[in-house]
């Protein structure tokens, strides 16, 4: 099931910066700073902070922070599914059973082909995963 949070995010645009990183993201409710160097970057960025802040701590009711902006920054919801976000990240290996031909069995076996890693490969691609 989907727990989608949006916290209210201020982007700032600093000219002035020397690296190509200009778009600074705040997120109040967490007093957490991150970068991009787009403002859609920016909002990646950000959502991936608070998905990253979501690992080790309580996410705090969005919007109870109270702050203040510029004319010239964006002021943005950035939603995150902190659960989904932790599934994504979740490596922990599941047995799976299944059946090939016995020749393949066969020639991955006078191969070494280690059979898991192949599939967990053909999955990620036939998914368009990284």
């Amino acid at each position: 099931m989907s727990h989608l949070i949006a916290f209210p995010t201020v982007i700032t645009f600093d000219d002035q910066e020397k690296s190509d990183y200009k778009y600074l993201a705040y997120i109040p409710d967490l007093d957490g700073y991150t970068q991009g160097v787009s403002l859609a970057d920016a909002i990646v960025m950000a959502r991936d902070y608070i998905g990253t802040f979501s690992l080790d701590h309580p996410l705090p009711e969005a919007g109870q922070v109270s702050f203040e902006a510029e004319d010239s920054d964006v002021v943005t919801l950035v939603d995150i599914d902190p659960d989904s976000y932790k599934r994504e990240l979740d490596k922990t290996p599941v047995k799976k059973t299944l059946s090939i031909p016995s020749y393949l069995n066969d020639a991955g076996i006078n191969e070494g082909l280690n059979f898991s890693q192949t599939l967990a490969d053909a999955i990620r691609d036939k998914l368009h995963l990284v």
